[in-house]
């Protein structure tokens, strides 16, 4: 059994400008033939094709001769309206069908003598008729479009660009006309429907105001403004007593601090001292402290609660200054030196005076209290009286309520009943000078922009450029199959070939030695070959150009 072989892969030598020379040299006659092809069948293709005629024209609504101010138009959006509808009826297939038994054009005859006139008209006739915007320097497309037809025939392409030039011409005509009529005879039923219902809205006004004399909504006007006069006067009232309930809960606060300020003073007024005079000082001192302190803290709440010349805080002020003084006197008393010490009960003149001050306060308090609490029951039963007011007043006005909302309603929709009457009175009018226009044609017309022009050219093919793109696709796909046939034949072609696969030196080289006999034979067959293929595509070239140039013509 043999050894199995063992195959070393090998990267190719990248190629220089020799090697695709070499390569050119090799497979020129593989570029060469898809060149040639390419080159025949483009220009068979090409001049088989037959010429295809573009005519177009150009139309657009021409503005009334008269001012707009003078003739507006009845309805909004109707030259849009217009064009959407003159298109769809010169498009529409039984239109197309009329134009393809006009004798005169004699449309697509080989079409229609192999299939149905429904099948010519949709599949090429159709296809073939163009009608787009038209855009051109100052012209937005908006009142503007283009008719455009392609056909072999530029003098059949003309006269069918010419025929449905005329047709828009004629359907707009008429289209103007029964549009005219039909909108002038909906504003006449429209206005009388108008008439008729502002009439019973009048009819219903008048009875509903006889039968309710006296409550209408003229007469609310007085109970109105006591309405709003009662709810300020309640409004005001109850922040009056808000605000006195906020000064009663203030004042009970101050109750409660002076009878806990009474219990701290009744405390000292008796008891054993043991320590020095200025020790018993000293405690009234902290005492009176804590009283400008709890004082101070009442003044700064009424300060932000009244003005500085209210009352309460003129009272508060005084009393702390009182406070302040005191304690002035106490301080002084306490710098002057006290020999000796006892061991005594005694009875505190400075709280006796303290206990004297905080029960006056205590009955400035309460005084105050007993008023805010009248003020309050007098602006209660003031809010009783006013809130009864109010509500008789309110009676009043509910009472008629429903008057008045019916009345409201009654005298709107009157009013939209004159409104609408009005609009389609004026539209009416509109409508009617419309109509008139039309018949003077004066109006909107529908106007030829650019008259169609028969074509010295065909559009297309271009054949030129058909050859120069099938030559080109030829070349192309020549390369690529000169390229296929090198990167399969992986055999050694060169000297270079040899050192670079083999890593040897070359000594010398011996030519490729063939028979002379088969060489001959070979080159014959090729000479035959590319002979046959020139004259082939020769003659497919030249019955092409002949058909175009010479046939072609006699047969349309």
């Amino acid at each position: 059994m043999a050894a199995p072989q063992n195959f070393v892969s090998v990267s190719r030598r990248p190629p220089d400008v020799e090697d695709y020379v070499d390569i050119l040299r090799r497979y020129r006659s593989w570029i060469i033939a898809p060149t040639f092809a390419g080159l025949v069948i483009a220009v068979v293709a090409a001049y088989f094709t037959p010429d295809v005629y573009v005519c177009s024209a150009a139309m657009q609504i021409r503005p009334s001769s008269v001012s707009t101010q003078l003739l507006p138009s009845a309805i909004n959006g109707q030259i849009q309206q217009r064009l959407q509808e003159l298109t769809l009826q010169i498009e529409g297939r039984d239109n197309l069908i009329i134009l393809l038994q006009n004798t005169k054009l004699n449309l697509y005859p080989k079409e229609r003598a192999r299939y149905a006139l429904e099948d010519v008209a949709e599949e090429y006739f159709r296809k073939s008729l163009k009608i787009q915007p038209y855009f051109s320097d100052g012209n937005n497309g908006a009142q503007a479009f283009k008719i455009v037809f392609s056909y072999p025939d530029k003098n059949v392409a003309r006269a069918v660009v010419s025929e449905v030039v005329n047709e828009f011409m004629s359907k707009d005509v008429v289209l103007q006309a029964e549009a005219s009529s039909k909108t002038s005879t909906l504003f006449g039923d429209l206005v009388k429907d108008a008439k008729e219902q502002m009439v019973a809205k009048q009819e219903q006004l008048a009875t509903f105001t006889a039968e309710n004399e006296g409550r209408l909504p003229e007469n609310f006007q007085s109970n109105s403004m006591e309405v709003q006069t009662r709810q300020s006067a309640i409004a005001q009232i109850n922040e009056r007593i808000s605000q006195e309930r906020q000064r009663q809960a203030l004042l009970d606060s101050n109750l409660n601090n002076n009878k806990n300020l009474q219990a701290q003073v009744e405390s000292t007024l008796t008891q054993a001292v043991t320590t020095p005079n200025q020790a018993v000082r000293n405690t009234n001192l902290t005492q009176y402290e804590q009283a400008i302190a709890n004082k101070q803290s009442e003044c700064v709440f009424l300060q932000n609660k009244y003005q500085p010349n209210y009352p309460d805080v003129v009272t508060c002020k005084e009393q702390m200054k009182t406070l302040e003084d005191r304690k002035a006197e106490l301080e002084r008393a306490d710098s002057a030196p006290q020999p000796g010490s006892t061991t005594k009960v005694v009875t505190n003149t400075e709280a006796a005076r303290q206990l004297s001050t905080l029960r006056s306060e205590e009955s400035n308090i309460r005084a105050q209290i007993s008023a805010s609490v009248q003020q309050v029951q007098a602006l209660e039963k003031n809010l009783a009286d006013q809130t009864r007011n109010l509500k008789e007043v309110q009676d009043k006005l509910a009472s008629r309520s429903q008057v008045i909302q019916k009345y409201n309603q009654l005298f709107s929709e009157l009013q939209m009943a004159k409104d609408q009457y009005t609009s389609v009175s004026t539209k009416q009018e509109t409508a009617g000078t419309q109509q008139s226009a039309e018949e003077h044609q004066v109006g909107e017309r529908l106007g030829v922009l650019e008259q169609p022009i028969t074509p010295d050219k065909p559009a297309s093919p271009i054949r030129g450029a058909w050859v120069a793109i099938g030559t080109v696709i030829g070349l192309f796909a020549g390369i690529a199959l000169a390229g296929a046939k090198e990167i399969k034949n992986t055999s050694l072609k060169n000297l270079k070939d040899v050192r670079a696969y083999t890593n040897l030196p070359v000594l010398s080289s011996i030519p490729l030695l063939e028979n002379a006999l088969l060489v001959r034979r070979k080159r014959r067959m090729a000479w035959l070959a590319w002979s046959s293929a020139i004259i082939i595509g020769t003659i497919l070239m030249s019955g092409a150009m002949y058909y175009h140039f010479v046939l072609s013509p006699q047969v349309q």
